[in-house]
């Protein structure tokens, strides 16, 4: 059973579906009609299965895979095979015992046989020839005549394709080709299913992102009002009021940033859950309705390494073509032995047709016939009557063989190069989930910084504005608080977004490896929501200025 992220993964075309699969990934879903569609983690994850275009696409692949099996296995098809034909000739004498000055034969000829290739190398023939003749040859003793023979073949390697011929490595080969398929399509639901989480969590991090930043703003304009009526009442310069003002703009200007990266974020979603283009699916919005909190998780590097190196998806295609390779280099090595072929043979001739009694018995002319015709021939034949066996090798070798060993060497070469290959995804898997790993421990104590900084700012602004009430402290500094606490909001809501991406990437990387889908790149840290972060950032600098001159 495929269980990947907590969810029952559906297997591959032409496999067995595993028992006890998820009711939600067996739903139906169908695009939305507009307006809002609430989306827990597991329904989105389910949707992606059932309808993202990348997995459509890679699920085409065993198939063709399989198709490239049952056209190997077609070798060893039985097949029939038949040669009807009539000919006639007209022959002229060149000696006394041509049988007349022009002799003329009529031939019809009626084959039929049957071969089966055998997958031990050998081939096995059943042949049942016909033909009749008719000719005006004065020495024939029948006329018409009939030949039937029947005979049972076969040859059998007993060194060079004795256990492996190119028929069998092709299909040996196809078969781990549709392993590997089945493995690079579980690879690439694994990682959908970890860019469709990822894309989640940074949909809820844009949300709580723009909530931050409206309420950013809103404290601005608080702020503003507050000064507006200390200018009114004399109690504060003029110049105030317009740093206020400024401090506004550089917030809205934060609200419009992340509302496009909100908007982003809720595309980004989309496409991955969605099965086609329609301007209805992107007019919906999508309400997350899960709220996964930063619970720490317990890490075990160690395990995870060697859980990776055990099962993880290009793991296991690697060991699988290192398997292709040593079916290669089998197949190379056996070729360096001499060709020594069994030969069987055993079958029956029969001879029918009208007898000719001729007088004198050499040549004369026919003086009586004896009936007979193509059953006579059929039942000498069956019956065995004039049997023919053969049995018997066949031997050959190339001297110096040369193309053979440049085979194997290129086989050999070729084994050794896909052993280094798996040795350096070996370092490369175990610093992934290494690093993976190392990802989740500082992402969580992240988290626990930021929460600590978003409290210790929030206490701040709380004293910055008590002690702005009564006149002990700037408009500056209040100004300045409000930044701080924006920009600790929005790194916090980060870290934690951050780290539900980093645990998701710590259990992708013992599962599957990269794949098309983009994983990396979305499981990074940061990524294109943090954009009202930065426009926080960059209003908070330019206040600065302002500030500073003031």
């Amino acid at each position: 059973m495929w269980t990947v992220l907590g969810l029952v993964i559906p297997a591959p075309a032409g496999a067995e579906a595993p028992p006890g699969a998820s009711d939600i990934a067996s739903r139906q879903f169908t695009t939305p009609q507009g307006g809002s569609l609430s989306l827990s983690l597991d329904e989105a994850v389910a949707r992606a299965l059932e309808n993202n275009v990348d997995i459509a696409v890679e699920r085409f692949n065993p198939e063709l895979s399989q198709q490239d099996v049952l056209g190997a296995l077609g070798y060893y098809d039985p097949f029939l095979f038949a040669n009807l034909s009539r000919t006639s000739t007209d022959t002229k004498a060149s000696n006394a015992f041509a049988g007349g000055d022009v002799v003329n034969t009529k031939r019809n000829v009626w084959n039929f046989g049957l071969g089966i290739p055998i997958q031990t190398g050998a081939d096995f023939s059943l042949n049942f020839n016909n033909n009749k003749s008719d000719s005006n040859n004065q020495f024939t003793s029948f006329n018409p005549t009939y030949n039937s023979s029947l005979s049972l073949g076969v040859t059998q390697p007993l060194l060079k394709n004795f256990r492996i011929d190119g028929p069998r490595r092709q299909l040996r080969l196809a078969k781990k080709s549709r392993e590997i398929s089945d493995v690079q399509f579980r690879q690439s639901i694994v990682n959908t299913v970890a860019v469709v989480k990822g894309y989640y969590y940074e949909l809820l991090y844009a949300i709580d992102n723009l909530a931050a930043a409206q309420k950013n703003l809103q404290l601005a304009k608080k702020l503003l009002d507050e000064n507006e009526i200390r200018v009114k009442v004399g109690t504060m310069a003029p110049l105030d009021v317009v740093t206020a003002q400024s401090e506004v703009a550089s917030r809205e200007e934060g609200v419009i940033v992340a509302e496009n990266a909100l908007a982003e974020s809720e595309d980004n979603l989309k496409r991955v859950i969605f099965p086609e283009n329609d301007p209805l699916m992107w007019r919906t919005r999508i309400t997350p309705t899960d709220r996964p909190s930063a619970e720490p998780m317990p890490v075990d590097v160690e395990a995870a390494v060697q859980n990776a190196l055990a099962n993880r998806t290009d793991m296991v295609a690697a060991r699988k073509n290192l398997e292709r390779a040593d079916i290669s280099l089998e197949y190379a090595r056996n070729q360096l032995k001499p060709q020594l072929d069994l030969v069987a043979n055993y079958g029956g001739a029969g001879l029918g047709g009208t007898q000719l009694i001729r007088e004198p018995p050499f040549g004369g002319p026919v003086v009586d016939t004896i009936p007979g015709g193509y059953g006579d021939a059929v039942s000498e034949v069956f019956g065995f009557d004039f049997p023919t066996w053969t049995i018997g090798v066949n031997l050959s070798y190339a001297i110096p063989n040369r193309s053979a060993k440049a085979s194997a060497a290129s086989a050999r070469l070729g084994k050794d190069q896909t052993l280094v290959a798996f040795r350096r995804l070996e370092l490369q898997v175990a610093a992934e989930v290494r690093t993976a790993a190392r990802g989740v421990e500082s992402g969580f104590k992240r988290v626990a910084s930021t929460q600590a900084a978003r409290r210790l700012a929030a206490e701040r602004l709380d004293a910055e504005e008590k002690k702005f009430a009564a006149g002990m402290t700037t408009n500056f500094l209040v100004t300045q608080a409000q930044r701080d606490l924006a920009q600790a909001e929005v790194n916090d809501l980060r870290a934690i977004a951050d780290y539900r991406k980093s645990v998701i990437n710590f259990q992708r990387v013992q599962e599957a490896g990269v794949g098309g889908s983009g994983a990396v790149a979305v499981l990074s840290s940061g990524g294109s929501s943090a954009q009202g972060g930065q426009a926080l950032r960059s209003g908070a600098a330019a206040g600065s200025t302002q500030n500073s001159q003031f």
